[in-house]
């Protein structure tokens, strides 16, 4: 009767799931009876059954050997399947003891007496979700199962708190603190920050401490977010829903951002109790928005192996109610290092509709982290891996967290110096801007520089690693004021809108209308002539995951051959996004009538298995051309599950300064509109303007730096070059060189930039 069950399983989960975007190269619309003939196994479900039965019993917690039968490794969301009913069960489990331990993960623990003094001191929880992982997967195992390394002294022996910390409160930015709602979790990671129990045996705050949390917001109206978290948010029940029904009717406030892991490790308290708290959170998100606010979920991946099913629809299921999710992922030593995890990991989290936020490097330099910790300069050499691999839609923000902020890597902070086992980190933060709110702010472990900002002595234990990243200290650069008038600004609007296709390419395809942007992505103009041969090239190339459609006059102008389009790319399985470019929505938002929302909303589908996702795409050069029209349009699409981006441009004298590019910034995150790209040189408008008088690459450390300090860490926009060779990241998967011929971008040859420099800061020789 048990096999009849697996049976029913097995063959319900291959016909719903059963493709290679899932399952991996060779399970691709296979079916049960497949897979028992692929396994020697023709008509013989039980002889599979009993085999794969013992394995999986058999199989300790951690280990790595892949599980295969008949020579087939048997695809993990599959095993996951049958674990699930073999090993069934939703509950949390708490670990006590070391015979436990044993007894959960089917290991036997060596040093049993060092392993008890690891529970005694840091908690250990699963759930079962998390142990039936953990059975699969080695590198799952490696983020929750204890370890007896995690009694190596070296570290800080706490975290820290916010600048300012009252009560629930702790506030390190100016525009936004963070509520402390439980420091309890579902399941505890072991490379946490919060991991000690001195921690997680804090009391849970009360009603009565939320409400005065609550007052405080209310009296300072330069906060416009408050992020929710813990431990996990939704282990206190009644302070989660007293925060957000307290926190919505504040008038300054504009995004409530709950973050929780549960969506990866837990994803079964979303679904238990009759979906309560999905319904719930869906609910008060459809009300935040009918105020003009929003709630955006944050969460942690971070190796492909943590992905399930009920992930994957979870998180399609609060984007299409309207709700943002974003990921974050912390670089693990030996776990995500190699950058094929990542790329495996983001393309399936955004093909359900994630957005993919930022990678922090390196681990938490907390006691019993020791594991974990790479030098700095492990995680800029993945993300280059990234940005050659991964659609740039999915690329993640490469971040440092500091105790007195975050540093986007070697652009809004970079490595000055090594210091033994701390590195001095350029910081944007001023004292004053942290005395604004914190009057006690201690400068313990900082220093003021040259320029005036604030460098950090940050804790890294491995280093830099790569020398190349100690840029050493900046001298203060003059400010840069510009003066963009009516007349020049309709003059760049119209030369956007001449022709809003974007004809550059990286190789050549062969096809007129068809432009190769990245090994991920083309732009196909709606005009093409060739849509067959065009066709024929997507279909052979599996790489391409994203279709960025054109058109000469935007693309709502020709919207019934959008759609025709996309009818013809939807059996294509490797593409999963579409990107309709349309910059009339800045100028002229009134075309996007409730019609033509509705036509583009239908052509989206958030399934696991065949997913197309929609996005628009525009472009904002100026804070003065925001309207309240573009707030409802972001709103419509958002509420539909579609995200709405922007692009900008540096152009000299019109938004090169740094409070221009932050006003546009602040003003994409007021109206839900993400900003993307932040283009420093290489396109063709841009170009062209600033050919007599060019961007000075020191001041783009100026704008990020601003941005960083004033701004919301998810208004900042990732910093571009593009070359011939494509889209780099500034300083960051990109490096300046001086070369005997001049100052040069590096990549697979050289290429002379198109950029001023002003005492050659930025560069290393060659």
């Amino acid at each position: 009767m048990k096999d009849e069950m697996l049976k029913k399983r097995a063959v319900d989960f291959l016909e719903r799931y059963g493709c290679e975007r899932l399952l991996g190269i060779g399970f691709g619309n296979i079916s049960f009876d497949g897979l028992l003939s692929k396994t020697g196994y023709k008509d013989n479900s039980d002889g599979f059954f009993e085999e794969l039965k013992e394995k999986l019993l058999k199989r300790k917690t951690g280990e790595s050997d892949a599980i295969s039968i008949g020579n087939v490794n048997i695809p993990h969301l599959f095993l996951m399947e049958i674990l699930d009913e073999i090993m069934s069960g939703e509950e949390l489990i708490t670990i006590h003891d070391v015979s436990q331990l044993e007894s959960v993960t089917n290991v036997v623990v060596r040093d049993k007496e060092k392993m008890q003094e690891v529970l005694d001191t840091y908690p250990v929880r699963f759930s079962k979700h998390i142990v039936r992982q953990m059975r699969l997967s080695k590198d799952v195992a490696f983020q929750y199962m204890p370890s007896v390394d995690e009694l190596d002294p070296e570290g800080l022996t706490n975290t820290w708190v916010g600048q300012f910390h009252k009560g629930l409160l702790e506030r390190m930015y100016q525009n936004r603190p963070i509520f402390v709602l439980n420091m309890a979790c579902p399941v505890y990671c072991r490379f946490c920050f919060r991991k000690h129990k001195e921690c997680r045996n804090q009391s849970a705050p009360t009603i009565k401490d939320v409400e005065d949390a609550v007052g405080y917001i209310a009296a300072h109206p330069e906060i416009k977010e408050v992020v929710l978290t813990g431990g996990d948010v939704f282990m206190n029940k009644a302070t989660l829903m007293a925060a957000i029904d307290r926190l919505k009717g504040i008038p300054h406030i504009q995004t409530l951002r709950i973050a929780t892991r549960n969506i990866a490790y837990y994803p079964d308290m979303f679904y238990k109790d009759d979906g309560f708290w999905m319904e719930y959170l869906k609910t008060e998100g459809r009300k935040l928005r009918d105020l003009g606010k929003r709630i955006e979920i944050a969460t942690h991946f971070i190796h492909h192996d943590e992905i399930s099913i009920k992930s994957l629809d979870l998180i399609s299921d609060f984007v299409r109610g309207g709700i943002a999710v974003y990921v974050q992922t912390p670089f693990l030593k030996d776990c995500n290092e190699d950058p094929s995890v990542l790329i495996r990991l983001y393309g399936l989290l955004r093909s359900a509709g994630a957005e993919v936020h930022y990678i922090y490097i390196p681990c938490s330099a907390i006691q019993g982290n020791k594991a974990y910790w790479t030098p700095l300069s492990k995680g800029v050499e993945t993300a280059k891996g990234l940005r050659d691999g991964l659609t740039d839609r999915a690329m993640p923000r490469i971040c440092v967290a500091t105790p007195i902020g975050k540093v986007d890597m070697n652009t809004s902070g970079w490595a000055v110096e090594q210091d033994g086992k701390r590195i001095w980190m350029r910081t944007s933060f001023t004292a004053d801007y942290l005395k604004a709110f914190a009057e006690d702010f201690d400068m313990t472990d900082c220093r003021v520089n040259e320029e005036g900002t604030l460098d950090y002595r940050h804790l890294v234990p491995e280093g830099i690693g790569d020398k190349r990243l100690l840029f050493g200290k900046r001298k203060k650069t003059a400010k840069i004021t510009t003066s963009a008038d009516k007349v020049t600004l309709d003059r760049l609007r119209d030369a956007c809108l001449f022709d809003q296709r974007d004809n550059f390419s990286i190789s050549k395809t062969d096809i007129s209308g068809l432009s190769r942007k990245h090994k991920t992505r083309v732009e196909l103009d709606v005009g093409c002539e060739d849509l067959y041969d065009a066709m024929a090239y997507l279909r052979e190339d599996r790489d391409i995951t994203d279709v960025i459609l054109s058109a000469k006059d935007g693309v709502v102008s020709v919207l019934d051959k959008v759609c025709s389009i996309v009818q013809m790319l939807r059996p294509i399985d490797h593409i999963v996004a579409i990107r309709l470019r349309e910059l009339n929505l800045n100028y002229d938002p009134a075309i996007f009538t409730e019609d033509v929302i509705a036509v583009i909303s239908g052509l989206q589908d958030l399934s696991i298995v065949r997913p197309l996702r929609m996005e628009v795409e525009t472009q904002f050069l100026h804070e003065t051309e925001f309207l309240d029209a573009h707030s409802r349009l972001a709103d419509c699409f958002r509420r539909k599950g579609i995200t709405v981006y922007a692009n900008s441009q540096l152009l000299s004298g019109v938004n090169n300064g740094a409070e221009d590019m932050q006003k546009i910034s602040y003003r994409c995150r007021e109206k839900d509109i993400e900003f993307h790209h932040l283009y420093v040189c290489g396109m063709s408008l841009q170009d062209k303007w600033n050919e007599d008088k060019k961007i000075i690459a020191d001041s783009v450390l100026d704008i990020a730096t601003y941005l960083r300090r004033y701004g919301s860490g998810r208004e900042i926009p990732r910093i571009i070059i593009r070359s011939q060779l494509g889209e780099s990241d500034f300083n960051l998967t990109s490096r300046f060189i001086r070369t005997y011929e001049g100052i040069m971008l590096e990549g697979e040859s050289l290429l002379f930039t198109k950029l001023a420099f002003d005492g050659d800061f930025l560069c290393g020789d060659l």
